[in-house]
């Protein structure tokens, strides 16, 4: 994971590797930055809709702050929040497509570019469905089976999770 110069290489092996250590955690929060790229994770959904915020001048990273080191997360005082519980609508049944990494979601190769896919298409094992795009690596979802699209769960272009809902393919139909 290192690359020539001895630092962090950039590559999915890598993300993987950093996205595990976050959910193995107790951490709320991790930023990670590679030369101008950073990767923010937060487990407070408010937090993941904010990621790309810049982050506040002069604030050293955790391996500069004082008394603070990258295996011990900064806790924050007062960050109690008191939100209602997020209601998920029901998904299809069906084959279920899961996200590769944590990401932005694209629909389509380009912006001028069709759909890979929409519901009620019907779509081979093999077939590419979407993009997760993560520091500029672009990660193809491919069908884990043949069938009829009967969803698309996130919005094109929106942040993503590992592991979150993507598409849901009914292999009957």
């Amino acid at each position: 994971m290192r690359s020539e110069s001895g630092g962090l290489e950039i590559n999915q092996a890598t993300i993987r590797a950093l996205l595990d250590a976050f959910e193995q955690s107790d951490w709320r929060e991790m930023t990670v930055t590679f030369g101008g790229d950073s990767l923010h994770v937060s487990r407070d959904p408010v937090a993941s809709a904010h990621a790309s915020a810049p982050p506040p001048p002069n604030v050293p990273p955790p391996s500069e702050a004082p008394g603070a080191s990258v295996s011990e997360p900064v806790e924050r005082l007062g960050a109690e929040t008191h939100e209602p519980p997020v209601v998920t609508p029901p998904v299809p049944s069906g084959i279920v497509v899961e996200s590769p990494s944590v990401g932005l979601f694209w629909r389509a190769p380009s912006p001028a570019a069709p759909p890979f896919v929409e519901v009620g298409g019907v779509v081979s094992a093999g077939d590419t469905l979407a993009i997760v795009e993560v520091m500029k690596l672009m990660n193809h979802v491919v069908a884990p089976v043949g069938g009829t699209v009967k969803a698309i769960l996130p919005a094109n272009g929106e942040a993503v999770e590992y592991g979150q809902l993507l598409v849901v393919i009914d292999p009957d139909g």
